[in-house]
């Protein structure tokens, strides 16, 4: 699955997203707010599920090299959404909350993997 799969099943709000943002593999995810525990945890390629809004967070995606971030119910900062933009840093928003969102995320990658990787 493709992060624009995932924009395009979710019907998450594009916030930031390049044309080879929209194009990276998602290989898994990762749910967490505590950016030093997201450090330790979120690997390259992942979803990063979060309520943070801060301009730290596009910081933390880069050096991961995520595939995108998502941000729920929390309204984001215009600041933060620049900070992505320059950045090159995938970044969607949802109004739904984090479980919804996950478990979405989870059945889409689950049932990509079960078609041999068709969205």
């Amino acid at each position: 699955m493709i992060v624009q799969d995932l924009v395009d099943q979710l019907g998450v709000k594009v916030m930031a997203m390049t044309r080879e943002g929209s194009r990276r593999e998602i290989r898994g995810g990762f749910v967490g707010d505590v950016l030093s525990h997201v450090m330790a945890n979120a690997k390259p390629g992942f979803v990063w599920v979060t309520v943070q809004t801060h301009e730290n967070v596009i910081a933390i995606a880069s050096l991961l090299d995520v595939a995108c971030v998502l941000v729920c119910q929390r309204e984001l900062l215009p600041e933060t959404c620049q900070r992505a933009a320059d950045q090159g840093v995938t970044l969607l928003w949802s109004a739904d909350d984090a479980f919804q969102v996950t478990g979405r995320i989870y059945s889409a990658l689950t049932a990509c993997r079960e078609t041999g990787g068709q969205a």
